[in-house]
């Protein structure tokens, strides 16, 4: 005959809350740290740029969203590079030439290309962050 145990864990939601956010944090800083080497850069200024805020890293507009999208972008009343104040751009079908010289691995989607190397680590990662406190 079987036994059944019902296993019940006081937990301070407030503490696991705060796990949370301080286990998102670390991970957002590993994963920043980890997704250098993909994101384009003819400088350090992007990468030096990225801030991390809690889970989410932002770069620095507005180059950041057209190295993100990998095409050439222009003014679409103009069909310059160089955008008119208030212009927003729009991409065209012509990939963007990354240069390697700062980041080896340099590409348009850098955080997925970065996900697809390092998750299994970020897991782990966020796994002790979260049971460390």
């Amino acid at each position: 005959m079987g036994i059944k145990i019902n296993v019940v864990v006081d937990i301070d939601p407030a503490l696991m809350s705060s796990r949370a956010e301080q286990a998102d944090e670390i991970l957002a800083i590993q994963a920043e740290k980890d997704t250098r080497q993909f994101a384009p850069a003819k400088s350090n200024k992007m990468l030096n740029g990225a801030r991390v805020e809690g889970g989410t890293i932002t770069y620095p507009g507005p180059y950041a969203r057209f190295l993100w999208e990998g095409k050439v972008m222009i003014d679409p009343d103009t069909g310059s590079p160089w955008a008119r104040p208030g212009a927003t751009k729009v991409a065209t079908g012509k990939n963007l030439v990354f240069s390697t010289a700062v980041s080896p691995q340099a590409q348009s989607h850098w955080f997925d290309a970065s996900k697809a190397v390092n998750l299994e680590k970020w897991l782990r990662v966020y796994g002790k962050a979260m049971t460390s406190g």
